[in-house]
C-alpha cells in the first residue's frame, strides 16, 4: 500500500500527533510521583521539563531547516526510531539524572515530527484548515489521555509501563513509514523565491511565542492544581490531576472542529485576536471557582485553547511558499514550544514560592500583552486585502 491517498497520509500524522503528545504530558501528571520517588525539589522537576521543551522546541527549528534536503519519509523515520530508543532507557533509569537525560533526548527526537508531519499535510491534502484541525485532534487527543493512561498505569502498575506502550506505538509508526509513505519530490521547491521574512509572518510569531508561554504555564500544573483545588473529591491524588486534566484536554477536540469549520469561512487574523482576548477573563476567573464552577470554566478554556491550533497552523501555509513551509514550521514550533517552555519554568517558580494561582495570574498576563501583535497582525492584513 502507497499512501497517496489524503486520508492515509492524515492516518500516519495523527497518529504521530497522537503519541508524540501523549508522550510530552507523562511527566507533569507524574510530577508528585517524581517527587517522592527521586526526593527532589518541585522546582528542580519543573526546570527540567522547560529544558526538555526548550528542546523540543529548539529541535523543531534544526529540523524544519533540513526538512526540504532530506524529505519527510527521512525526517519521521528518525523521529521515530530515536523516540523509541529514548523510551527504552527512560524505562530502565534508576536515577532522576539519567531520567531527566533521556528524557530530554526523547524531546529532541519528538521535535522532529511537527516540521516533518504538518509540511507532509500541506503539501498532500486540499482543504487545509480541515486537514490541520483532524491532525490537531488527534493532538489534542493524544495530550488528554495522555494524562489519565499515565494515571491508571501509574495507580496499577507503575509509571515506567506509560513509556512502554509509547516505545511500542513509535516502532509501529517506524515500520508503518517505512513500508509504506511514498517519497515525493515538491517542484515548487526549486521555483520559489519568496521572502520568507514577512511583517504577517513576524506579527504571528510574535503571537505564537506569547501564548506557548502561557500554554506551556498553565498546561503544565494543570494536574496539580486540580489535584490542590478538587483534593476533597473521593479520588486517589494522582487520578484527580489525570482525569480532570484529561476533561479539559478532551473538550479542546470541538475546538479543534470550530477551528477548522471558521478557518475555511472568516478571517484568520481576526479568528487569532478574538482567541487571544478571549483566554484572559478564564484565566483570572479559574483560580477563584471551586467544585463544579472550577471544572466548568475550566472546560471552556480547553476549548477557546485549542481553537487557535488549526488556524495557526493555516495562517503558516497561507504566508508561506511550499519550499519555505518546513522552516516556517519548525520556527514556529520552536517559539510556541521552545520559548514557550519558559512558561514551566517560571511556573514553577511561582509554585514553589507562592502557590498555584500565580501560575494562571502570569499566563493571563502573556495573552493580555498577545493583544498588540494581533492587533497589528489584523491591521497588516486588512491593508494588504
Amino acid at each position: 500500500m502507497i499512501f497517496t491517498d489524503q486520508k492515509n497520509v492524515l492516518f500516519l500524522t495523527s497518529l504521530s500527533h497522537f503519541i508524540v503528545h501523549s508522550t510530552i504530558i507523562f511527566y507533569p501528571t507524574l510530577i508528585y510521583l517524581f517527587v517522592e520517588e527521586f526526593k527532589i525539589e518541585i522546582e528542580l522537576i519543573g526546570f527540567i521539563y522547560m529544558i526538555s521543551n526548550f528542546f523540543f522546541g529548539f529541535g523543531s527549528l534544526f529540523s524544519g531547516y533540513v526538512e526540504n534536503r532530506y524529505g519527510e519519509k527521512k525526517l519521521l523515520l528518525i523521529f521515530q526510531i530515536g523516540s523509541f530508543f529514548s523510551c527504552f532507557f527512560i524505562i530502565f533509569s534508576q536515577s532522576f539524572i539519567s531520567f531527566a537525560f533521556f528524557h530530554i533526548l526523547l524531546c529532541v527526537f519528538l521535535s522532529i515530527y511537527h516540521p516533518a508531519g504538518l509540511t507532509l499535510i500541506s503539501r498532500r491534502t486540499n482543504y487545509l484548515s480541515k486537514a490541520m484541525s483532524y491532525h490537531g485532534i488527534a493532538g489534542s487527543l493524544g495530550l488528554a489521555f495522555g494524562p489519565i493512561l499515565s494515571s491508571l498505569l501509574t495507580t496499577f502498575i507503575s509509571w515506567r509501563y506509560a513509556y512502554f506502550l509509547a516505545m511500542l506505538i513509535f516502532l509501529f509508526l517506524f515500520f508503518i513509514t517505512l513500508i509504506s509513505l511514498e517519497v515525493k519530490t515538491d517542484k515548487n521547491i526549486i521555483t520559489s523565491k519568496r521572502k520568507f521574512f514577512r511583517k504577517k509572518l513576524i506579527l504571528f510569531y510574535l503571537i505564537n511565542c506569547l501564548a506557548g508561554i502561557a500554554f506551556s504555564s498553565f498546561l503544565t500544573y494543570m494536574p496539580i492544581f486540580f489535584t490542590i483545588k478538587l483534593i476533597n473529591l473521593n479520588f486517589v491524588p494522582i487520578l484527580i490531576g489525570g482525569v480532570f486534566t484529561t476533561l479539559v484536554l478532551l473538550a479542546g477536540i470541538p475546538g479543534q472542529l470550530l477551528g477548522g469549520f471558521i478557518g475555511e469561512k472568516f478571517k484568520k487574523s481576526s479568528i487569532i485576536m478574538i482567541l487571544c482576548i478571549l483566554h484572559i477573563p478564564l484565566l483570572i476567573i479559574i483560580p477563584l471557582l471551586n467544585g463544579y464552577f472550577l471544572i466548568f470554566y475550566s472546560l471552556i478554556l480547553g476549548f477557546i485553547n485549542f481553537i487557535f491550533q488549526p488556524i495557526g497552523n493555516s495562517i503558516i501555509a497561507d504566508y508561506t511558499s511550499s519550499n519555505e513551509r518546513g522552516f516556517a514550521y519548525g520556527f514556529s514550533f520552536f517559539l510556541g514550544f521552545g520559548i514557550g517552555s519558559l512558561g514551566s519554568g517560571i511556573g514553577g517558580i511561582l509554585l514553589s514560592n507562592w502557590n498555584i494561582s500565580l501560575v494562571f495570574y502570569f499566563a493571563a498576563c502573556m495573552m493580555i500583552l498577545s493583544i498588540i501583535p494581533s492587533l497589528l497582525l489584523l491591521k497588516v492584513d486588512k491593508k494588504d486585502n
